[in-house]
């Protein structure tokens, strides 16, 4: 309830898996959906980097046949895994491209309100790669 309310109060929050998989659903829907979110289960020797909420584009068989998914939460999982990685340079060039995108406007998949395909929002971030 908290988070719903109060999301501004919370920078980080350790769950187990169930909750965690609540809580990025419901963070996924503050944020703008799970098209949008990224996500990074990080353990003391590997870390998996991955579209960060369970719902939206995952099994969702007819988006991906379309080329509607939404690519923004694997490209920021991507630059979290380059930050892992210690390449915070291009972390932040991955970020701001898309940052640059959305704010746009042009290149946007219908969950984010325009009609743009999968490939279409990738080549626009991959043009914005400063």
């Amino acid at each position: 309830m908290q988070l719903v309310s109060k999301p501004e109060q919370f920078d980080v929050m350790v769950t187990p898996n169930l909750y965690g998989n609540l809580v990025a659903n419901t963070a996924a829907g503050i944020a703008g959906g799970t098209g949008v979110m990224p996500g990074g289960n990080v353990g003391q020797d590997h870390a998996v980097f991955e579209q960060g909420a369970s719902a939206g584009n995952v099994g969702n068989e007819k988006i991906v046949e379309q080329k509607k998914a939404n690519p923004v939460a694997l490209l920021l999982s991507s630059a979290m895994m380059l930050r892992h990685l210690q390449f915070p340079s291009f972390a932040d060039r991955l970020e701001t491209a898309v940052r640059r995108v959305i704010a746009e406007g042009k290149y946007r998949t219908k969950d984010l309100g325009g009609s743009s395909t999968t490939q279409e929002v990738v080549d626009a971030v991959i043009a914005k790669l400063d």
